[in-house]
């Protein structure tokens, strides 16, 4: 005889309470058709409101397929097949309200292997590391998130989100169990983003300084980044410079854009702001740039910078192109004295502008304009971000005017304009929903046609 204990809940005359009972399972073999005599028996109910008892069985935990009303009666026989079996007990009144379930009581009959049982526990033991312990009982295998593991033991597993940890065990007649566990990370241990953030410029020498954000966790470090246009980094990408608030360099003439983000173990805050600073005289810009077409050919003219002394003549000229408002990522093509410049456009959509130079420093840009491959699609409209939780959805309206769309692209970034966190090419949908780690994001999208990629929509922050 099998002895298992469960709590059968009473059915009163409107809510149900819960009593003490026992289910004892006596199982004795049918030879004749296979089939296992199985007596299920539990404690009866102690309140005069309880008029009967419906026992439910089922094949998996939780799930019960087969329920049989006995009445009044505190037994009932069941003839199974062999297997592992899943069994509750609830009360009723006369009303047929029913009471709550009992606790489930699992058994075994026949030839079927002893059901896998499991257990985990997860705490967090740094700020971005949690402790996780498991066990198992009659398994023959283990998976945690569906990594194999032992069938005991713990880990110290980084993480950098709130992360729930499943462990599934399974026997070897394909009988599985499973159990969770979730750790939360600490959001108060990251750092904020700086303050102040300046920069002082002695003839060559540049001393960028800012200031710790007083709420938040302290930082450990500090990275800076530089780039010849906004938001750049192609002068200086990501550079730790320590636990300090200021660094110093020589810097040859030009115009530069700088940013700090603070660090710790547990994370890298968002950019401070962005500073921008010139080393060296300024010089004027030049005037009036604009393309002329011929097919697929632009021819881009542009006027020679207006110089009011011998030292603010340009000695050459620079084309900047970006994928976005003010970028360079493109490409920056010294242009030595000339005032045109003819290119080839066969596909996507580009951001140009042009400075002039000399040996004591450089222009602001001329003004922007955008050179696009005939057919290039115009940028999508609308585009919008609703969050529930870890789960991001984007939504967003079809470039007017558009010819077919073959997908949408779209870009995320640690920074405005930005890609660098991920470029995903979908199909011709407008919207789009996926699971986001904790952090920062800059978004936009763009078509796609057979002319290339178009112009990219409207762009949105999320913090997560």
């Amino acid at each position: 005889m099998t002895y298992l204990h469960t709590i059968a809940a009473a059915a009163g005359a409107v809510l149900a309470r819960s009593i003490a009972a026992t289910v004892f399972v006596l199982a004795a073999v049918t030879a004749a058709d296979a089939q296992y005599s199985v007596t299920a028996a539990w404690d009866r109910n102690g309140d005069a409101a309880t008029a009967g008892y419906r026992v439910y069985l089922g094949t998996a935990s939780g799930s019960y397929q087969w329920s049989q009303d006995v009445g009044n009666q505190v037994s009932t026989p069941l003839n199974l097949p062999a297997g592992t079996y899943y069994c509750v007990v609830r009360a009723y009144n006369a009303a047929s309200q029913y009471g709550a379930a009992s606790d489930e009581v699992s058994f075994t009959v026949g030839a079927g292997s002893p059901v896998p049982a499991a257990a985990i526990q997860a705490s967090l033991q740094a700020p971005n590391a949690a402790l996780v312990s498991w066990q198992t009982a009659n398994a023959s295998s283990a998976s945690i998130n569906g990594t194999p593991v032992p069938l005991t033991g713990s880990a110290t597993v980084p993480i950098s989100e709130t992360t729930t940890f499943t462990i599934t065990a399974a026997n070897a007649a394909g009988q599985t169990a499973t159990a969770s566990a979730t750790v939360a990370l600490d959001a108060s241990a990251e750092p904020q983003p700086v303050i102040n953030t300046t920069a002082e410029v002695s003839g060559s020498r540049v001393t960028l300084s800012w200031q710790r954000n007083p709420q938040g966790s302290a930082p450990t470090d500090y990275i800076v980044s530089v780039g010849s246009y906004p938001w750049g980094e192609d002068l200086v990408r990501n550079q730790p410079v320590g636990n300090l608030l200021s660094v110093s360099a020589d810097v040859p003439p030009g115009s530069y854009y700088a940013r700090v983000r603070a660090a710790n173990a547990v994370a890298v805050a968002d950019s401070g702001e962005q500073v921008f600073f010139r080393v060296g005289s300024e010089i004027a810009p030049p005037g009036n740039l604009v393309a002329d077409w011929s097919g697929s050919q632009a021819t881009l003219r542009w006027g020679a910078a207006a110089a009011d002394s011998s030292s603010g003549e340009p000695s050459e000229y620079v084309l900047e192109a970006g994928s976005a408002p003010g970028m360079a990522d493109v490409a920056r093509v010294p242009m030595g004295s000339a005032t045109t410049f003819s290119v080839n456009v066969t596909s996507g959509a580009y951001f140009v502008r042009v400075r002039a130079v000399n040996s004591r420093g450089d222009s602001n840009p001329s003004r922007e304009i955008v050179v696009a491959a005939p057919g290039t699609a115009l940028a999508p409209t609308g585009l919008n971000a609703s969050r529930n939780g870890a789960h991001l959805r984007l939504s967003w309206s079809a470039p007017p005017g558009a010819s077919q769309i073959l997908a949408y692209l779209v870009e995320v970034g640690s920074d405005p304009y930005h890609s660098d966190l991920g470029r995903v090419l979908l199909g011709s949908v407008t919207e789009v929903t996926s699971r986001v780690p904790r952090g920062t994001y800059f978004i936009r999208v763009r078509a796609v046609t057979s002319s290339g990629i178009g112009l990219p929509s409207n762009e949105i922050v999320i913090r997560r």
